[in-house]
């Protein structure tokens, strides 16, 4: 197996074991959707990452990581004025990278 097949199967291995958990380990943490996310979104399943990621974002409205992850994937997704939108709420939870690249497109947040 090629380097980059193994890591989409250790991706889709780790996604598989986060969403098998639930039952028995109780509910996922906003940390676990991010990551499920992540993964997903190495997997180019922008959808799915975007869906994990909405769950994250509901348990932890204040990670400014989550909303930039989100806005990277709508970005693929073609979804232009919501990756501006999280990119925005990622600057005003202080994500450094977002307020850089807003500032240079010209946007406030």
């Amino acid at each position: 197996m090629s380097g980059s097949v193994q890591f989409s199967t250790a991706i889709l291995l780790f996604v598989l074991l986060l969403t098998g958990a639930e039952p028995a380990a109780g509910p996922l943490t906003a940390e676990e959707y991010y990551l499920s996310g992540k993964a997903k979104y190495h997997l180019k399943d922008y959808t799915g990452a975007i869906e994990d990621y909405n769950r994250a974002a509901e348990l932890a409205p204040d990670v400014a990581k989550i909303f930039g992850s989100r806005g990277a994937a709508k970005r693929k997704l073609g979804d232009k004025q919501g990756a501006i939108e999280d990119a925005k709420q990622a600057a005003r939870l202080g994500d450094r990278q977002a307020q850089r690249i807003l500032r240079f497109f010209g946007y406030d947040w």
